[in-house]
């Protein structure tokens, strides 16, 4: 992949300059080829994030919405609280902030920040129409008997791509 560079709007005042990065085989394939991958201690920030967006971008394989249970899977247990159960967090990709990352074509993830046991990727999809949208990732590495020293995610925020293409809404 060749770098991108794209000014992402998290809120007013703070950009983010976007770099393409590469995710791992691994991460790249997991949820067509894992369908019981869950989180562990292996796994990078990156590679957490890449896993769950490549299940979103084949949610149907290999049953329906597998892409959102995978994903529902390395949700931190704090964000579990505002967005679990799976059913009522399968009911958030209906809404128009997040249902762009189900089946998307194309995924650049951005050059994280890792801080201690705190994590930020920025992540930005195409879909079928070309039309492009972004999202922060926050992650921390957890330290409870659940997972051990897992990264998880704690929230996936909506950014907006200033430039010629609308994002979808």
């Amino acid at each position: 992949m060749r770098p991108i560079a794209k000014k992402l709007r998290f809120f007013p005042g703070w950009m983010i300059t976007f770099v393409v990065i590469s995710c791992s085989a691994y991460a790249a394939n997991a949820s067509e080829r894992y369908p019981e991958v869950s989180p562990d201690p292996v796994y990078t920030p990156g590679e957490v994030v890449g896993i769950q967006m490549r299940a979103l971008g084949h949610n149907d394989r290999p049953y329906q919405n597998a892409g959102i249970e995978l994903t529902f899977r390395f949700a931190s247990p704090q964000n579990r609280q505002f967005t679990g159960p799976l059913e009522r967090f399968t009911r958030l990709f209906d809404s128009l902030a997040y249902k762009p990352m189900l089946n998307h074509v194309k995924l650049e993830m951005g050059e994280g920040v890792i801080i201690s046991s705190n994590a930020q990727i920025p992540v930005v999809i195409t879909d079928a129409d070309g039309m492009q949208a972004a999202y922060m990732f926050t992650l921390t590495r957890q330290s409870s008997e659940i997972c051990g020293e897992c990264w998880m995610t704690d929230s996936v925020v909506r950014l907006q791509i200033p430039e010629e293409k609308s994002p979808i809404l």
